[in-house]
Order: C-alpha cells, then structure tokens, then sequence
C-alpha cells in the first residue's frame, strides 16, 4: 500500500484579505505559520519517506516547517503548483467586479466553467496536477509521503479520484493545514481516507468565512 498525505499551504496575508491568489509568490503570514507548526505536531508520530511540495513560497514553507529536523527528502514538483490566475492574480472580491463583471461570482458558483484570460481553467490544473499524483505514487510505491499544495490543486486531484464535478469544486473546501488521505493499492486501485481533517488545528486559527466579499 502506498498512503499519500496531502497538506494545504498555511494562510497568507492574501488568503486573509480574499485576494485571488495564484502564481503569485506570498510567504506565510505569522498566522499561517502557527498553523503549520500544528500541522508539524500531527506527523511527529507519521514515519515519512519524502515530502513533495510546490515551489512556491507559501507552500515549500510549509512543507519546511512540517518537516521539521527530521532527516527528509524534500522534493519540488512543479505539478502541484496553484492554478494561473492571469490576470486575476491578487485582485478583491471588489475589483474582480469592477474589473472583470460577473467572473467573481461564476468562480464562485460554477469553477469549472471559468475561463481566466492569461490563466488556466480547473480542467488544466486537475490534468497536470492528477499527473503529478500518479508520478509521485508511482515513484514512492509502497511508501509513504507527503504533498504540500494548494485548495484548489489538491481539490482537482480529490475530485478526479471521487468521480466529482469540477462545477462542484467549493462545497468541500479544504482549510489552511487541513489534512488529506489517498490509499493507492498494487492495482493503482485510490481510496480517499481523509478529507479536509483539520481537528488538529485551533479554531481561533480557522478562516471562519473561506470565501466571500470582506465586509468594509
């Protein structure tokens, strides 16, 4: 059995003002830092054989401050990158509508159906990212490890492997920290374990409102 862990990216000053937030590179915030370190508490006891992240900040530092002092490979893969935003790319909810009317909300409600101009839609994220998930079991077959990602990479890998609609992709979000399962057995036959668990993490560190319009 190879068992594939898979961890969100902890908050950034971005995630906390609702900027869309793609390829932009956003470190950590203090918060997002403090979660992370009770993701890092959760694998203490977790035997790991290599640790897969994004090359992007907020996610390799992540995946840094998990891995901790333990002597573990960690491993850039560049397929698990966040979606291309283009020209979306570190807009408010606000200037979404001002700029670019009614794609806010189409986000929002129907992802799958967006086309971001300069960027990519969730159906070439989930293709390059699900191959990367396949690439990285079936190097590490029979091990176990761990992918240090984004909402909506590791949602598109979750929703390939559920059989779900992309349209669908927010109604299961999956929080700063929050912890995934997939189970991939010698038929390649995957089963999700875990979903989004993120017990480990205190509420007064949760987004209450993981999406949406801040109020001014």
């Amino acid at each position: 059995m190879t068992t594939i862990y898979m961890v969100r990216h902890g908050e950034t000053e971005w995630n906390a003002a609702h900027r869309m937030q793609g390829w932009s590179d956003i470190p950590l915030n203090e918060k997002g830092r403090e979660q992370a370190s009770f993701a890092a508490r959760k694998f203490e006891s977790i035997p790991l054989d290599a640790i897969y992240t994004s090359p992007l900040k907020r996610a390799a530092d992540t995946a840094e401050i998990i891995r901790g002092k333990r002597n573990i490979p960690l491993i850039e893969e560049k397929g698990l990158i966040e979606i291309n935003l283009g020209r979306w790319d570190g807009h408010t909810p606000d200037e979404m509508d001002a700029l670019y009317p009614g794609q806010y909300d189409l986000w929002r409600t129907k992802p799958g159906e967006v086309y971001i101009d300069g960027g990519e839609t969730f159906a070439d994220v989930q293709e390059r990212a699900f191959a990367a998930f396949r690439r990285i079991a079936e190097r590490e077959r029979g091990k176990t490890v761990l992918l240090v990602s984004y909402m909506g990479c590791l949602s598109t890998i979750l929703f390939k492997i559920a059989g779900y609609p992309l349209n669908d992709l927010w109604k299961h979000p999956i929080g700063n920290c929050a912890l995934c399962e997939v189970d991939v057995d010698e038929q390649e036959t995957m089963k999700i374990i875990k979903w989004a668990e993120d017990d480990y993490i205190p509420e007064r560190l949760k987004m209450k409102v993981p999406f949406g319009r801040v109020k001014k």
